[in-house]
């Protein structure tokens, strides 16, 4: 945990998290909910965030979003934020946590994957006038790990 330098305020979706942590292992569920025990109550430390490419070549199109690796600083899994400009501050939105990357052959969803699709319908949400921060269904999300 880090204890100085700049932290921004993170906003977590319950009804994502929660599909998250059901589909993770023991040991991710544990890192993760360690993560983010310290990152809402303390912000997310600027060390712990690195850019996503905006156009990865899994497919992915993750523009003004930045990740964390979980646990710090260099875990199997990982979180995937959205930058959010608030009137106050820059704050971050949680879009996906999982396994940053599996073995050659596997067909689960990548954190990175599971956050692109998230994304996409935050952005459909809020086309259509709806409130972008209300959560996909949960069905869409259901794949195990």
């Amino acid at each position: 945990m880090s204890t100085s330098g700049v932290r921004f305020p993170a906003r977590f979706d319950p009804d994502a998290w929660e599909t998250d942590l059901a589909r993770s292992t023991p040991a991710g569920r544990a890192a993760a909910e360690n993560a983010k025990r310290d990152y809402a109550k303390n912000g997310v430390p600027r060390e712990h965030l690195q850019a996503c490419d905006p156009e990865g070549r899994d497919g992915t199109r993750l523009p003004h979003c930045v990740k964390a690796y979980v646990p710090h600083p260099d875990g199997r899994f990982g979180m995937v934020f959205e930058w959010v400009i608030h009137p106050t501050a820059p704050r971050l939105r949680y879009l996906a946590f999982g396994v940053r990357h599996h073995p050659k052959g596997s067909h689960a969803l990548t954190v990175y994957e599971i956050a692109h699709a998230r994304l996409i319908e935050i952005i459909a949400k809020d086309l259509r006038g709806e409130d972008p921060d209300t959560p996909a269904p949960r069905s869409q999300y259901s794949e195990e790990q």
